[in-house]
């Protein structure tokens, strides 16, 4: 499930980037199209990561809807006659940088969406090479105390590190079909999956029904034993909604592991016992 590609998606028409380094969905870039359906009309920022189904717009799509999605740049509708395979509606084609077409259908809730590649050298490219979205002023220091450079008795644990999750209650391992797995309730009760990247700084994440960007979850419990993984008087320290403890396996040592419980929230952090022995790395590539 998380063997995500980045992709970067052009205009099919006049070829401009849709790519919008101010709008970050999944910690990279979104990819901005103008949407409309009926009489409504708006905008949405999609997931660059093939495989993901993120998105913020600021219009309110009805499931089952089919939407006309058009180009920020050009104002021309991107419509492919080229029908979608599950539910018969319209595909919408977008250019990959320098080849390829990826194509999502247009029908608000379907998740059908597909690449084509013209050859297959430009394909394994895309496919074994990353692509680059860093800037430096977006870095962030290691989440150490006092900031301060590694010491060299220090574990580091990088980014891109497979993280060995358990339950701090049962113990249980929390790795499952190749992510992370929790129970979570929504805001208004809703009860399902979240499924986490395992990889440090791999934002990523799949839920069985959709939390808006932004909003946090009610509960976050354990598959297990169904023990809640909420850290009761603690507050993610970056935007103030409750974080959640797991333990994971460091290099050496069991650690005691925290992360936000709001969607799009990226905050991390250790026990303070924790930090005097080990630093995670942290990047905006991630």
């Amino acid at each position: 499930m998380h063997d995500f590609i980045a992709l970067k998606l052009n205009c099919p028409l006049c070829e401009k980037s849709l790519m919008d380094t101010q709008t970050l969905i999944d910690n990279l870039p979104g990819v901005k199209l103008n949407i409309s359906f009926d009489d409504q009309q708006g905008v949405i920022h999609l997931s660059a990561i093939y495989g993901s189904y993120n998105y913020t717009t600021n219009i309110k799509i009805p499931l089952g809807k089919e939407a006309t999605f058009s180009c920020p740049h050009c104002k021309e509708p991107i419509v492919s006659e080229i029908k979608c395979e599950v539910c018969s509606a319209h595909s919408v084609p977008l250019k990959i940088e320098d080849n390829g077409i990826v194509r999502i259908c247009s029908r608000a809730g379907c998740k059908n969406h597909y690449v084509e590649f013209e050859d297959l050298s430009h394909a394994l490219e895309h496919f074994y090479v990353y692509f680059d979205y860093g800037d430096a002023s977006r870095v962030k220091k290691p989440l150490t105390e006092s900031n301060a450079t590694p010491d060299a008795d220090k574990e580091i644990v990088k980014s891109g590190t497979f993280l060995r999750t358990y339950c701090p209650h049962c113990e249980d391992s929390l790795y499952k079909n190749r992510a992370i797995e929790f129970k979570i309730t929504g805001k208004d009760g809703e009860e399902g999956i979240l499924q986490l990247s395992p990889f440090l700084n791999v934002f990523t994440n799949e839920s069985t029904f959709y939390i808006p960007e932004g909003e946090p979850v009610k509960n976050v419990r354990c598959p297990h034993c169904d023990e809640s993984l909420l850290r009761k008087g603690e507050d993610c320290p970056e935007c103030g909604e409750a974080i959640v403890s797991v333990s994971v396996a460091a290099l050496s040592k069991i650690i005691d592991f925290y992360f936000c419980s709001k969607k799009g929230c990226h905050w991390h952090g250790m026990s303070q016992e924790d930090i005097d022995d080990i630093i995670i790395e942290d990047s905006s590539e991630w």
